[in-house]
């Protein structure tokens, strides 16, 4: 983001955490078309002294493998490839926490199996065994309700979860 950030843009780079993705926004565009700044291995920093200081400090080659490096080890680190937005000023790109549909459904199965195993299982111990927040669980147990896969049976506190 040093390296290839518009200074003389009035917006700045700017980092921004969601809870399913994280995005890096760039002013400035790209300085050719991505398609080809991949297939050729192109190496165009927009501000080439800040590049050569982290080039001296090894933070970067001269190869231009940025972009096959993110999208190499973001694939491997979470199995979803990175998402570009790139317009005439900006540049952001989306890196995907982790695959939500396939989340969902993964959750959903697992806290299936921990209430045939204890029906009587607190959202805490959910949370716990999935490695999840309690607020992660009540949004599942929600859908799972929603969608008459689950029932609550008795009180929030003593009572129990029926599988229907």
């Amino acid at each position: 983001m040093l390296m290839h950030a518009d200074y003389f843009s009035p917006s700045r780079s700017r980092i921004r955490i969601f809870t399913d993705h994280i995005e890096f926004y760039n002013p400035g565009g790209l300085p050719k078309p991505l398609s080809e700044l991949k297939d050729k291995d192109i190496s165009m920093p927009r501000n080439p002294i800040i590049t050569k200081l982290f080039r001296m400090v090894k933070l970067a080659e001269n190869a231009g493998y940025g972009l096959d490096k993110i999208e190499t080890n973001w694939k491997a680190y979470n199995n979803t490839s990175p998402e570009y937005d790139i317009a005439f000023d900006s540049t952001i790109l989306k890196l995907t926490l982790y695959d939500t549909e396939k989340s969902k459904v993964k959750h959903s199965d697992d806290m299936l199996e921990l209430i045939r195993n204890n029906p009587a299982v607190t959202i805490p111990e959910m949370a716990n065994e999935l490695k999840v927040s309690s607020r992660t669980i009540e949004r599942y147990l929600k859908r799972m309700q929603d969608e008459k896969l689950i029932k609550r049976i008795g009180p929030t506190k003593n009572g129990i979860w029926k599988i229907l």
